[in-house]
């Protein structure tokens, strides 16, 4: 056949290099055909404006159980980059210039906790729903993880005592997953020539370090008993044990994992112990490595984002210039790519 050097050539690309025997690696090298199919290099140029408070949902303090959704959100602000949309289906949501986290900021006093869903649509029309947690300190701001292009409904479980904001974060969601930082082939920031100082979450898929299948090298005998590994999943991971765990944990069952530190974490037993805090408790004794911790892939109301997510280091002002250079491996652009090696898994 012969050698195809367009873009656009949607066949399996053919390559015969170092097939010659007797050849010692001469020049030319022996080879019949072009080498491929190959990834390519993708700019994600972005001017993000402002993160700012309260531009989804002004400050509330429900007395019970609440909801909040269509005209009851922010208006729409051109300076906070948000405006109001109807969509094909009628209803009204809040969208913003560039997919992004939200926030929660509770006011002084004495807040009370309270359980936030955020209810929303990402860059690529799939809905999505992300649990925050408004916590018991005043004054304080808690980020999500997720991605959000519109947003629909908020709603509270509880009374929140204290206003509660939902705000725009400078969280920003990548249009395609990134599995290992080395994909951020360079970050520049508001016209720097040096890379920005941003901080990266990898997408939440299978391929990354942080979620393979790993050894339990050490598990403390405790309440509640905290697992080392060689890299922590983030928070929310839906993850199964095999091998011989202690005391207290069955395997092939699912767990919610509290991420502690970069190797180590905690297990509890629902998404609502997880939500609460409530962890399980080893007992008996563990050798070492005698169990792996398996994530489990599904995108669910508390896991991150499943293409992941970049915060630049310096202030979003939607003049100053994010300019992202992303490695796209062939599963994502290559002649037999695929929606799932692009996007990594569904998002919920």
């Amino acid at each position: 056949m012969p050698q195809f050097s367009d873009d656009l050539f949607l066949g399996s690309a053919q390559s015969f290099v170092g097939t010659n025997t007797t050849s010692n690696l001469g020049n030319p090298s022996p080879m019949s055909l072009g080498f491929g199919p190959m990834g390519r290099v993708y700019l994600y140029d972005t001017t993000p404006a402002v993160a700012t408070t309260a531009a989804v949902l002004a400050a509330k303090t429900p007395t019970t159980a609440t909801t909040y959704s269509g005209s009851q959100l922010a208006a729409a602000s051109a300076a906070a980059g948000t405006t109001q949309v109807i969509r094909t289906d009628g209803t009204t949501v809040i969208q913003f210039d560039y997919p992004r986290a939200v926030s929660v900021t509770t006011a002084s006093g004495s807040p009370t906790n309270s359980v936030v869903t955020v209810t929303g649509y990402d860059y690529y029309g799939n809905a999505m729903t992300e649990i925050i947690q408004t916590g018991t300190v005043q004054s304080t701001t808690t980020n999500g993880r997720k991605a959000f292009f519109q947003v629909y409904s908020i709603a509270f479980s509880a009374a929140t005592t204290v206003a509660v904001s939902v705000d725009t974060t400078n969280i920003l969601g990548l249009p395609a997953r990134i599995s290992d930082f080395a994909y951020i082939l360079s970050n520049r920031f508001s016209g720097s020539l040096s890379n920005d100082s941003g901080t990266l979450l990898l997408g939440y898929y299978s391929n990354t370090t942080n979620y393979a299948t790993q050894a339990v090298t050490g598990w403390t005998i405790a309440t509640p008993g905290v697992l080392t590994v060689g890299y922590a999943p983030e928070s929310g991971t839906i993850v199964q044990v095999t091998g011989t765990p202690p005391g207290g944990l069955s395997v092939s069952t699912n767990y919610w994992w509290t991420k502690v530190s970069g190797t180590t974490g905690k297990l509890s037993s629902s998404q609502a112990n997880y939500l609460a805090g409530t962890f399980i408790t080893s007992t008996g004794s563990y050798t070492a490595s005698a169990a792996s911790i398996v994530p489990q892939f599904t995108s669910t109301s508390v896991t991150p984002d499943v293409r992941g997510t970049y915060a630049p280091g310096g202030t979003l002002n939607g003049l100053a210039r994010l300019v992202l250079t992303m490695g796209m491996t062939a599963i994502q652009v290559g002649p037999n790519a695929t929606a799932t090696g692009l996007l990594g898994i569904t998002q919920a």
